[in-house]
Order: C-alpha cells, then structure tokens, then sequence
C-alpha cells in the first residue's frame, strides 16, 4: 500500500511538472478560416461587389475565388453556412462576356444554378445561393446589389506574425 501511494505521488508530482503544449497558431488573420492554403471569411455586412472587393483587398486579399469542388464544398457549407447570398470574386468581363476570378485563377471549375448564367442586362457579378434548394449554386446578378462577401487570402501572401 506504502508503495502504491507513494508511486501514486511520484506520477503526480511528474505529471504536474510538465508543461501542456502552447496553443496552436492559426495561420489566418482573426475571423478567418484556414482551408488547405487560403484563409476565409464570410462578411456579413452588405455590400456592392465593387465595394466588396475593395475590403477584401485592403484586408489582403480578394473576393473568393473557387477553383475546384472540395473548395466549392468547404465555402458552401463551412463558410457561407446558409445564412445568406454571398458575393464571390467572379465577375463578367464587358469587352468579351467571359468570366474572370479577381485574383486571376482561370476559370475551369463551375457550379451555376439552374438557369444560370443569364447574362441579363446589368447582370455580371456573381454570388453563391444560402437558399436550401440552391445552396452553393452560383448567379449572376447586378453588380450593385448590397450582398454579404466571402473574402479570401492566400497564405501564400500572408505576412509572418
């Protein structure tokens, strides 16, 4: 018993000594989200695209751009999290119709809803759907339309801390 309970503060003694590992360093500004290597943020105070992409840049960054389907996936359901239409940095360009990301990834990889592009007259920013039967599906819409934002910066371009 003697050694049982002297074995028992031994362990205790040691256990107590050592130091729990510091926290972790999140790689990404506060309020963003890491995802592989970029960083997010759904802004959900309204604003134009224009607007939008002007915040996003001051912050260093851009307007989301989503290059593939994990990416579509992670902003549609980790950031945008159905709260509500969000701007993304997709944007028809006027001399020749075509779709170009603000931060200059070309784009291949698309997730339009139903109907959509419509390319309506004044129609030429994109936005990703909340809605439950759309969710995460893109629309083009009017530029000047105030709408929440998800911002995106590459840890690429972040400075160290």
């Amino acid at each position: 018993m003697w050694l049982m309970l002297n074995s028992f503060h031994l362990f205790l003694s040691l256990a107590s000594s050592i130091n729990p590992p510091p926290p972790t360093h999140s790689p990404c500004p506060s309020g963003y989200i890491s995802w592989y290597l970029n960083c997010y943020k759904l802004v959900e105070e309204a604003a134009t695209w224009d607007a939008a992409q002007t915040a996003c840049a001051k912050a260093g960054g851009n307007l989301a751009s989503i290059d593939m389907s994990y990416d579509q996936a992670f902003v549609a359901g980790v950031v945008l999290q159905g709260k509500a239409d969000a701007w993304i940095g997709l944007k028809r360009k006027v001399q020749n119709g075509s779709y170009m990301w603000t931060d200059g990834w070309p784009v291949f990889f698309t997730q339009w809803g139903p109907g959509e592009p419509s390319n309506l007259e004044g129609e030429g920013c994109v936005s990703m759907h909340a809605s439950y039967f759309f969710h995460g599906t893109w629309n083009d819409t009017k530029c000047s339309d105030p709408k929440p934002y998800i911002c995106k910066i590459s840890k690429d371009f972040l400075w160290p801390s």
